[in-house]
């Protein structure tokens, strides 16, 4: 510690007061914890999309479950509980509108349904109208930005950046 940081203002470098860093410290804190102990199943045929989503749900607390087809994303489902679901929407052999579909048929998801979010690199104008017809929850369009990604699955999963639910 001891080291001053400075900003400008007016074309003149100021100290940073030490109350507005401390400010900032403390939403940090919030941002990293917020999804503390809620798992995410991310199933995308991408290795490097995986890891990329993975670490960005990293800095909000959220626990990855990652699948490397929609196969495989089903069997995990399966086999854990998640509370949201990212579906690439394109994968070869089942795309994600299939796999939306297998999951959404299991009794697992009949009796306590998650959202599932469409994560593709689609625009979004390109997909709307499937993805209403699939009944998908939200869109996440890659690449994309730590913010988007927070805003949206906080929507989703309603839950306020000032409390942490789990």
């Amino acid at each position: 510690m001891g080291a001053k940081s400075y900003f400008l203002v007016d074309n003149k470098i100021q100290p940073m007061d030490e109350e507005f860093t401390e400010e900032v410290s403390n939403v940090e804190t919030i941002a990293n914890q917020v999804l503390e102990g809620v798992s995410i199943l991310i199933i995308d045929d991408n290795p490097i999309n995986l890891i990329v989503a993975e670490k960005t749900l990293r800095k909000f607390g959220a626990k990855s479950i990652k699948a490397l087809s929609a196969k495989e994303g089903v069997q995990k489902y399966m086999a854990s509980n998640p509370r949201l679901i990212l579906m690439d929407l394109h994968m070869p052999g089942i795309d994600g509108f299939q796999a939306t579909a297998l999951v959404r048929e299991t009794e697992k998801f009949k009796a306590a349904p998650v959202p599932i979010l469409a994560y593709t690199t689609y625009g979004y104008d390109e997909v709307k109208a499937k993805i209403e017809e699939h009944n998908l929850d939200g869109y996440i369009g890659k690449p994309f930005t730590q913010g988007q990604v927070f805003e949206t699955i906080m929507s989703v999963l309603s839950i306020k950046s000032d409390s942490k639910q789990a």
